[in-house]
């Protein structure tokens, strides 16, 4: 890559070495190792900035990524553990979902959503984790305190009384916040999720 050196004005070292690309600045200042070989450092880190850059499997990747997003995908994947007796909310990130942004109450209405709106059921999808709200009594008080004087949290009256109003208020809400658990999958078209898992024996390494 084209590095552009920057220098102060009327002076010949370089002091800042530039992406000829996009213009990220690299300073030899930030390496703690001698002078010559901060700047030669410096030097590299511009050209390398927008060099392209290859996943192990060839494909080249976007900048500040280590893998392509097939390969992440498959990582993924190959972390998390199969489920087969799970009846909660899931999570798809390749269709809308009935609930939208690619969550259904439960992967037998993610079928039936797919099927209904002609969108291509997903090769897996993931179970969610139930975030209810809650309220938590020492997050409040400690809030609370940040503007008081060091000795404030002695002086609180009625704290046990607003703690059980807390418990009282968490145990009626019904409000529930979702998020995918992407430690275990459920396996919703077996073949184009073994599909993903091995692209190179054929088949579509799609979700």
């Amino acid at each position: 890559m084209n590095v552009r050196e920057l220098t102060f004005r009327g002076e010949d070292k370089a002091v800042l070495y530039a992406c000829g690309v996009c213009g990220s600045l690299f300073s030899s200042k930030v390496y703690a190792c001698a002078d010559e070989l901060a700047h030669a450092t410096a030097r590299q880190a511009a050209e390398e900035c927008c060099a392209p850059c290859h996943c192990a499997c060839g494909v080249v990747i976007e900048k500040y990524y280590t893998a392509c997003t097939d390969c992440r995908e498959r990582h993924r994947l190959e972390r998390a553990t199969i489920i087969t007796d799970y009846t909660g909310p899931v999570q798809s990130d390749a269709v809308t979902g009935e609930w939208g942004e690619g969550y259904s109450s439960d992967e037998d209405t993610l079928r039936e959503y797919c099927k209904g709106y002609d969108e291509k059921l997903p090769a897996y999808c993931w179970p969610c984790k139930a975030s209810p709200l809650r309220l938590d009594l020492d997050s409040i008080l400690e809030s609370a305190l940040e503007d008081q004087h060091e000795d404030a949290a002695e002086q609180i009256v009625g704290d046990d009384e607003l703690g059980a109003a807390i418990d009282k208020f968490n145990a009626a809400q019904t409000c529930i916040t979702y998020y995918p658990d992407h430690t275990l999958v459920i396996v919703l078209d077996q073949e184009r999720f073994d599909a993903i898992l091995h692209p190179a024996e054929g088949g579509e390494a799609r979700s």
